[in-house]
């Protein structure tokens, strides 16, 4: 199985970054505007994993709707990166990509987005605080990528899988996940979704907006250095399945170093 592939954009390595920082400051121009300008332009270091191999989930078709669940990973990006040099390192935004569609039919709101029971959900690995750093690599832990089935204790059941592992899901609040983007109701052509998410958004937006996405609030500001971005695929009800095609996420973020 493919996880995914990792690069970083041309243009935004940590060593491009270093080089204009350098090119700025060889003009007597001070440090702290230097990161302004940089700032400004938004040009931060970024990485990026994306996986392109197609993956579906059912939540099942049991009498009881409710018992129709259903959660698979299907992309882990690459830590966060901090160096012993670094004095200051924080996350700034995240752009997601997502490519997929639903089942293809439902009873009803045909082409909305509201209500779908089809999305794709994000999440945070963090590894245990006073865990050694040799712990498990995510990768290779094969119950991590099964489907996971009970809706009685959902995303907990991952939280539980991985206390062994030296790695933990970080909380939104009452959840272990933030929801990403719906699946346009029953439509079997794949869509292509881009969001971003940055660390100025504030408040709360617990609602799918007109185009499905949602906001994330607080995703930004709780990563940290080591942590790791995964993208689930999610279904609930009886008949729903979540199809994807392809999905991305690029991580931008900015560091200070001591001089």
């Amino acid at each position: 199985m493919t996880i995914a592939v990792i690069a970083t954009p041309p243009g935004h390595s940590r060593a491009f970054v270093r080089q204009v920082r350098s090119l700025l400051s060889s003009l007597r121009i001070p440090m702290e505007l230097v990161l302004y300008i940089m700032d400004i332009a938004d040009y931060h270091p970024t990485l990026r994993a994306e996986r392109k191999d197609g993956m579906h989930i059912d939540a099942g078709w049991y009498h009881d709707t409710e018992a129709c669940w259903a959660a698979v990973l299907y992309l882990i990006s690459p830590p966060i990166p901090c160096y012993l040099e670094d004095t200051y390192c924080r996350v700034k935004k995240t752009l997601w990509t997502l490519e997929g569609h639903d089942q293809g039919w439902a009873d009803e709101r045909r082409g909305e987005y509201q209500g779908a029971c089809s999305w794709y959900d994000t999440c945070i690995f963090r590894r245990v605080p006073g865990e050694p750093r040799v712990s498990t690599s995510l990768e290779i832990i094969s119950d991590l990528w099964g489907e996971f089935r009970n809706p009685g204790t959902g995303m907990l059941e991952v939280q539980e899988l991985l206390k062994p592992t030296g790695w933990l899901l970080v909380a939104n609040g009452d959840e272990l996940t933030w929801r990403l983007q719906n699946n346009r109701i029953a439509e079997r052509q794949d869509h292509r979704h881009v969001l971003e998410w940055n660390v100025d958004q504030r408040g709360i937006d617990p609602d799918a907006k007109a185009d499905g996405s949602f906001a994330g609030a607080g995703f930004v500001q709780a990563l940290q250095p080591g942590d790791r971005i995964g993208i689930w695929l999610r279904a609930k009800q009886r008949g729903w399945e979540c199809h994807i095609k392809e999905a991305s996420v690029e991580i931008m973020y900015e560091f200070h170093e001591f001089h």
